[in-house]
């Protein structure tokens, strides 16, 4: 599945999972999403998951707008329909949110804290990844 990742002021927040076929997005306490937001109508968008017909197992996610009266956005553009990919920045009222389908999420790419020689001053940095052992060659052959 993906998940919504709102993001305040250019940091990630809360993860919000996409578990539902149709995940509705609005002010109703009946959606999967509720914000409460009075720029946001009572059922603002929907998220659609549609089997990918080309790769067995794989989504498609198109958002629709439900004709709210503040449109939503997708990286800056008001639609009313669009097909999300991975990334792109959804807005909805004044709840700004990145989309991460789970099929392009990288996980190995979690930062490690690094103390720096500034006594108290630390930075973030990616990790090392551990390189694979080559097998040995060579030796006796019968």
């Amino acid at each position: 599945m993906a998940f919504l990742i709102q993001e305040t002021e250019g940091k990630a927040g809360i993860k919000i999972r996409i578990d539902s076929p149709r995940f509705r997005i609005g002010r109703g306490n009946d959606n999967e999403l509720c914000l409460d937001d009075e720029l946001v109508s009572k059922l603002h968008a929907i998220i659609e998951a549609v089997e990918d017909p080309h790769r067995e197992g794989a989504f498609q996610y198109y958002l629709q707008d439900q004709q709210s009266t503040n449109h939503t956005f997708v990286n800056g553009e008001p639609v009313s329909l669009y097909r999300l990919g991975h990334d792109d920045q959804i807005g909805i009222g004044l709840s700004q949110f990145r989309f991460v389908d789970d099929a392009h999420d990288d996980l190995e790419e979690t930062l490690q804290i690094q103390k720096s020689w500034i006594p108290g001053l630390y930075y973030a940095k990616k990790k090392k990844r551990k390189k694979a052992k080559k097998p040995k060659r060579g030796g006796k052959s019968s």
